[in-house]
């Protein structure tokens, strides 16, 4: 009979911890609970932000942007396609019903069959330009193709006065400069070697012929820009132009006593355009002799590389500075003239018609150089086979 009040004392304190633990696991949930309750919001609130920002970006991007998947449809389209394509949700269909008219399919196609990481085209479209990029990008576990459209019209247009300008002011000097001429030439022949006048009428016929070549090269440079100047492709040995183009500049490269190597293999051969190929070689070599000194060297050479013969010019001059090399081939943009050494007939366009010539044959051109030590420019033309 003693036990039995130890027993119930002892079932108390069983039940007062059972409740107490109860009530301690109880506490720890509802912390637990509100704490994740709390953390829900906040990633809703997060997720709002998120979303409200992404549908102002969205709306306030001008360029088309779509995302295609790996089965070709569309995921994603924001505000400028779905106005560009006319679409209000074209979510889930083949970019192929969308994109057909805008000439886009082949470049998603390649994309997707994965021949290529990027590609891009001109698209011409109710009288507006836009140029279209395509590429590839990752899509959860797969990937997907990138379509985006920028409207270039303006642009365009901008470019097309410009070339006019250029053609314009060109055209409109050819004349004056050419009565200039012939004005100065005929001055020369009335006044005799002997007259003291020679010395300035030199001068003022050495004006009239940098005059004289900028209105050539303007005029030229405008007709290949607008794409006026045709480009005949046929298959040239390599060796035959480029002794042709040494060949006019022996003579300069030995008033200034710099020596003259080509090392063109016999039967390399391009598909070029053979005067379009001299001119950029005439540029590029004319620039290599003018900037050696005395008893320098100049090498031209060509190689194959892959589907393309590359051609390079290589002096040993006084090099180009580091902070020019990138704007070289811009027109009108001359290096510091007392490179030169002296000489100041340039027009700061050799190397921008050099460059689109070598780009109409599909080709790429480069230069480079260390200061002091010499430059090497190089460009490359397909190769006929």
């Amino acid at each position: 009979m003693e036990t039995l009040p130890g027993i119930v004392v002892g079932s108390v304190l069983v039940l007062v911890v059972v409740a107490w633990l109860f009530k301690r696991r109880g506490d720890s949930a509802l912390e637990f609970w509100q704490t994740a309750r709390r953390e829900r919001d906040q990633a809703r609130e997060e997720l709002k932000r998120a979303r409200e920002q992404w549908d102002a970006i969205n709306q306030s991007i001008a360029e088309g942007v779509a995302l295609v998947d790996a089965a070709g449809r569309i995921v994603f389209l924001n505000a400028a396609a779905q106005s560009l394509f006319n679409l209000d949700d074209a979510i889930g269909r083949p970019f192929e019903d969308v994109g057909w008219d805008w000439q886009l399919q082949p470049l998603v196609t390649e994309i997707l069959a994965r021949r290529a990481e990027s590609l891009s085209q001109i698209v011409v479209k109710e009288g507006r330009t836009f140029q279209v990029g395509v590429r590839m990008c990752p899509l959860g576990e797969t990937f997907g193709a990138l379509v985006a459209l920028t409207e270039i019209t303006e642009l365009q247009r901008l470019g097309r006065v410009r070339r006019d300008f250029v053609a314009n002011i060109s055209h409109e000097l050819r004349t004056p400069v050419t009565s200039l001429q012939i004005l100065a030439d005929t001055l020369a022949n009335e006044l005799g070697e002997a007259s003291p006048a020679q010395v300035w009428l030199a001068k003022l016929q050495s004006q009239v012929d940098v005059l004289h070549q900028l209105t050539d090269e303007l005029m030229d440079l405008a007709l290949i820009e607008s794409g006026q100047m045709p480009i005949k492709l046929v298959e040239t040995p390599v060796a035959e132009w480029v002794a042709q183009v040494v060949e006019v500049f022996r003579l300069q490269a030995e008033r200034k006593e710099v020596a003259l190597a080509v090392e063109t293999p016999a039967d390399q051969r391009v598909l070029a355009d053979p005067a379009g190929a001299r001119r950029v070689l005439s540029n590029l070599l004319h620039n290599a002799i003018k900037f050696t000194p005395a008893r320098g060297r100049v090498t031209i050479r060509a190689r194959q590389a892959g589907d393309s013969v590359e051609i390079k010019v290589e002096d040993t001059g006084v090099g180009i500075p580091a902070r020019d090399l990138p704007r070289i081939f811009e027109r009108f943009y001359k290096v510091d003239r007392a490179r030169a050494q002296g000489e100041t007939h340039s027009t700061g366009l050799g190397l921008a018609i050099a460059k689109h010539i070598v780009e109409a044959h599909g080709g790429k051109i480069w230069a480079e150089s260390s200061e002091g030590k010499g430059s090497t420019f190089y460009f490359t033309l397909p190769a006929a086979n």
